[in-house]
């Protein structure tokens, strides 16, 4: 395998780092060639979706896989502002689901409750 030179006194950035990556991973497909050990479709969606998980943690923004049809799947990105307002979606229509619930409960509709 080709040498990974990763000196300590430098950072990063992310394309420098997917390179290594993408170096390491080539350097273990020439090796396993010869390989006859399968992975399952599932093996390889979360082999994927972890990476992506670690990545997100580092970076602003979200990168996700997103399912388009049967089988396929693409790389998206949102920015911090689009994974707030899709929390803040998400705890309205929560606050929304109490507020009815409390109407059918009580008969009373509570004033912070809106229509969904």
């Amino acid at each position: 395998m080709d040498n990974i030179h990763i000196p300590s006194d430098k950072s990063y950035t992310l394309s420098e780092v997917i390179a290594a990556v993408k170096q390491t991973l080539d350097g273990v497909s020439v090796q396993s060639a010869e390989n006859k050990l399968r992975y399952s479709a599932t093996d390889l969606y979360w082999l994927l979706h972890d990476m992506l998980r670690y990545i997100n943690q580092n970076v602003p923004g979200e990168y996700v896989l997103h399912p388009i049809r049967k089988d396929t799947y693409q790389v998206r990105y949102s920015t911090e502002d689009s994974a707030k307002r899709k929390s803040s979606q998400k705890l309205k229509a929560n606050v929304n689901r109490t507020a009815k619930y409390l109407e059918e409960l009580t008969g009373r509709k509570p004033s912070w409750g809106k229509e969904e």
